[in-house]
């Protein structure tokens, strides 16, 4: 009778750890899906929102390099900060200006907005490849510049004029739902960008302070500064994911 017992109890433990193993088998399994498929909508995105452009805006960035290089005049943090801000804030407005008026010009947005369930994955869908992108050319530049000048601090040279322009990229998705025209859009966003760097704030200062003036800062100063951009940058995407909500807009 025990030896009965212990077999039973060994059979269920067994069948019990088989139905574990399988039940955690299908979940990688269905997980695994779940992120192919993300990565195939993504690819697809990528193909539909950069298309030739990239390779053209590839081009740009190695000639804004070599000039810089063969004219000298890149010696420093504060030249390399206003080049890579520079080119990530035209490449984001580039690429984001046309996310959703091309879609509405190709009848294709009124489709996405009633099937898609969640207005958060169809921006994501829409805006993703373009940080990625801004990103890859970003890092290629700063590694560039790194070389040409003979350092400066990587982390927050990336990231600084990436989350600013970034910051510009979304604002211009705004201003696309309401103007409709990509290019007023994009020409808007320039301007108020070139506005608000040359009368409001200085951003090598305001986010970033080259290591030679860096100690006349306060360091908590900057801090807050960065944490408003955050916060400026996560407003204006609740901003674009509200209109979206309102598919009555785009149906006129």
């Amino acid at each position: 009778m025990q030896a009965n017992s212990r077999n039973d109890t060994g059979i269920a433990g067994g069948a019990a750890g088989r139905s574990q193993s399988d039940a955690s088998r299908q979940r990688r399994a269905r997980l695994a899906r779940k992120v192919a498929h993300l990565g195939s909508l993504l690819w697809f995105s990528s193909r539909l929102t950069l298309g030739r452009q990239a390779l053209v805006l590839v081009v740009v960035a190695i000639g804004v390099f070599a000039v810089s290089a063969l004219t000298g005049k890149i010696t420093g943090e504060r030249e390399v900060f206003l080049v890579l801000l520079g080119v990530e804030m035209s490449f984001f407005v580039i690429l984001s200006m046309g996310l959703l008026p091309r879609e509405k010009d190709a009848k294709t947005l009124e489709l996405l907005l009633v099937c898609t369930r969640s207005r958060h994955g169809l921006l994501l869908m829409k805006f993703v490849p373009v940080c990625l992108f801004v990103a890859a050319v970003g890092f290629g530049l700063a590694w560039a510049f790194h070389w040409l000048t003979g350092g400066f601090p990587m982390v927050k040279m990336l990231l600084i004029p990436y989350v600013l322009g970034a910051t510009i990229g979304i604002l211009t998705v705004v201003l696309s739902t309401h103007v409709r025209n990509q290019y007023a859009a994009g020409a808007i966003a320039l301007t108020l960008a070139i506005i608000l760097g040359i009368t409001w704030f200085k951003p090598v200062e305001t986010f970033y302070t080259p290591r030679a003036t860096r100690m006349m800062v306060r360091q908590p100063t900057l801090t807050l500064n960065r944490v408003l951009l955050v916060v400026v940058f996560s407003f204006l995407y609740e901003q674009a994911v509200r209109r979206l909500q309102r598919p009555e807009l785009w149906m006129k």
